[in-house]
């Protein structure tokens, strides 16, 4: 591992500071309507698109200028053009992000051939059915974005919520998901919260409106392999039997008072399938209520007949009649169905044969990775470990106020450690203030590092104490108080 020479850090920062102004000015006009862009709109976005020239990047200063000219004239095409803006600005980032992270992670040594990914190409049967949705959420993506959200309703809303629902039955997911980030964000903007986030509208109205005009052109093109990168799909393989141990677990909490859980799992008994380390990931989701902190959830009972809380133990667990999804690395995601089965097994002493990073293999995988404008930043997360680590106070990130950067350096790597400003980052700040205090311990951090901006993103999640159990960062320790819980959420 190396870090970026003072120089090309450099350039790096200019280019992405001119990247981040150039999504802010997107983000705002696809809030006013780009019919709305006046003559100062359109020489800013002229000076970037030209910055974006001298820096090499050609493309993206062609697909500005045609913006540009699209939003002088008053072209009908302005919203496509915007749009397309945002997809070259966007696969730009993720292709620097991505240089970077193979920079930081390079030893000098001989590289061995990229890996491909491997494809599952699905059937093309029935897909035509669905080409008079996607035209249509398309169109009326390009309409939001031509006349801004002044011209949003309620019946928007439901319109959106209709065609999610009917994306979900016709088994695209990545699209209906999509969808209903973007109407949540435009509940948000209706009820005039301050919650609302222009950032994350454009991105899903963006990847929205790449999803539905990809899928169209694919199934009119009859083109399977395009149509396997954007549905995204992967076959899950069943699984009789394994023994798991809980290394980390990620939470998410929000104001609405719904809360989500990533319990990070290694494989400590599997099969052929599922050898012995393999790395897994189990998520719950709850529609939770305000005032409920996140944890109360994981005491109540699951399909399965077992409390979430369960796998905060410092044991295997036992799962029975299963399913994963495994990704090209090996490293996948646990279905649990009806008949699965989740059980307390004998207490896991073996902590440090389980934590353990390869930067070869983070390497290996920044570097065959395909960059796409779908690209959720954290969707390729690689798990790390740090030890012998040096931390410093924390910040509010200039870029995201909902986030506190604290610079942690780890041999030769520079790492915004990050925690959230909301609910689901009180515990974790606190964690990382108590490392700062004098005499504080050093524990080895378990946590997931993703790629930003040419900056190498870390959340901690769990702490280890010699071959000690984990410390799970982001769980509050309070107790929780059963009856009182069963009352506040009145099942009735």
């Amino acid at each position: 591992m190396r870090a970026l020479d003072s120089a090309r850090a450099e350039q790096s920062a200019e280019v992405t500071a001119t990247l981040l102004e150039l999504q802010k000015c997107f983000e705002d006009l696809v809030v006013r309507g780009v019919k709305s862009a006046g003559p100062d709109d359109v020489k800013h976005l002229q000076a970037l698109g030209e910055e974006f020239g001298r820096s090499g990047a050609a493309y993206v200063a062609r697909v500005v200028d045609e913006l540009v000219r699209a939003a002088r004239e008053g072209d009908d095409g302005a919203a496509r053009a915007l749009l397309r803006a945002q997809t070259a600005s966007r696969v730009f980032e993720r292709v620097l992000s991505l240089d970077a992270a193979v920079e930081a992670f390079f030893d000098g040594s001989e590289l061995a051939p990229a890996r491909k990914p491997k494809q599952e190409l699905p059937a093309l049967e029935d897909r035509a059915a669905l080409v008079p949705l996607l035209r249509e959420l398309a169109e009326v993506v390009e309409g939001l974005v031509s006349s801004g959200l002044t011209t949003a309703s309620a019946a928007t809303r439901q319109k959106l919520d209709a065609s999610a629902k009917e994306a979900a039955r016709s088994k695209l997911g990545r699209l209906s998901a999509s969808l209903r980030y973007v109407n949540d964000e435009l509940g948000r903007f209706l009820d005039e919260s301050e919650h609302f986030s222009a950032r994350r509208l454009a991105f899903f109205l963006n990847r929205t409106w790449l999803i539905s005009r990809g899928l169209e052109e694919a199934i009119a093109e009859e083109d399977r392999a395009a149509l396997s990168r954007l549905l995204w799909q992967t076959a899950p393989t069943p699984v009789k039997s394994l023994s798991v141990v809980t290394v980390g677990v990620q939470k998410r909490a929000l104001l609405d008072g719904s809360a989500s859980f990533d319990f990070r799992f290694r494989v400590v008994k599997g099969s052929a399938e599922l050898p012995t380390g393999t790395r897994l990931v189990w998520s719950t989701v709850f529609s939770g209520k305000k005032g409920v902190p996140a944890e109360a959830f994981l005491h109540l009972p699951q399909v399965q007949k077992f409390n979430p809380k369960l796998l905060l133990d410092p044991t295997e667990v036992l799962v029975t009649d299963a399913a994963v999804t495994l990704d090209e690395f090996g490293s996948g995601r646990l279905m649990l169905g009806p008949k699965s089965t989740v059980k307390p097994g004998p207490p896991f002493t073996a902590w440090e044969s389980v934590v353990s990073w390869d930067p070869k293999r983070a390497l290996e995988r920044a570097r065959a990775h395909q960059a796409s404008p779908l690209d959720l930043e954290v969707e390729l997360q690689e798990e790390l470990v740090v030890t012998d680590w040096e931390l410093s106070p924390g910040a509010t990130n200039p870029n995201r106020r909902e986030q506190q950067i604290f610079p942690l350096r780890f041999g030769a790597l520079e790492l915004d450690a990050t925690a959230s400003t909301g609910p689901d980052g009180e515990e974790l700040a606190k964690a990382l203030k108590g490392f700062l205090k004098k005499g504080a311990k050093r524990p080895k951090l378990y946590g997931l590092l993703h790629y930003e901006l040419c900056r190498l993103v870390f959340q901690p999640l769990s702490a280890f104490d010699g071959d000690g159990p984990p410390k799970h960062l982001m769980i509050s320790s309070e107790k929780i108080d059963l009856a009182s819980l069963m009352k506040t959420l009145d099942f009735s």
